[in-house]
């Protein structure tokens, strides 16, 4: 089986702007290493690392909330829907091996501190999270602030990249 690269980001990015290309270029790096992709299986961020991925033939799954109003996207090979948003965010977690991760709000704001929380407390292993731009740098930096033990987690598994080639280097 494929190793998975889970992309977490808003939904709120629309085709014309450049992020989503540059997602889509993403998408297609991370089919054509090999790995599977899940996302939340939605729009924006999550539409595009799909379409890149099944543009490559790769294997794409979006894991949904039962009840959503939205509609998958178009470029999942599966979809999955967890009965509530934490069985989402802990089933998008726990079937990484690493995470890439775009700008967002509140939802991708919860998925990194869970996946940063369980391997500070050593409920999963360590896994690389790639972070596309400086958007939650900031974030980032604040968290390292906490305590000696967050900070060595954090220097040995977020990177920072600007731009989808990059992340050849890590992924």
């Amino acid at each position: 089986m494929n190793k998975t690269i889970t992309s977490f980001g808003t939904a709120f990015i629309d085709p014309v702007e450049p992020l989503y290309s540059e997602i889509v270029e993403i998408g297609k790096y991370i089919a054509q290493a090999g790995y599977n992709t899940y996302c939340g299986g939605y729009s924006g961020s999550m539409e595009a690392i799909s379409k890149g991925a099944t543009l490559a033939g790769g294997y794409t799954v979006g894991i949904g909330v039962k009840g959503n109003s939205s509609k998958p996207n178009g470029y999942l090979k599966e979809f999955i829907p967890a009965e509530n948003l934490m069985e989402r965010i802990m089933m998008l977690i726990t079937k990484a091996d690493a995470y890439v991760i775009f700008r967002g709000g509140t939802g991708t704001l919860l998925e990194i501190s869970a996946a940063l929380e369980l391997m500070n407390k050593n409920a999963m292993r360590e896994k690389k999270m790639v972070f596309y731009t400086d958007f939650w740098k900031n974030m980032i930096e604040t968290l390292k602030q906490d305590s000696e033990r967050l900070q060595s987690l954090i220097e040995r598994n977020v990177i920072f990249v600007s731009a989808p080639g990059e992340l050849s280097k890590y992924i």
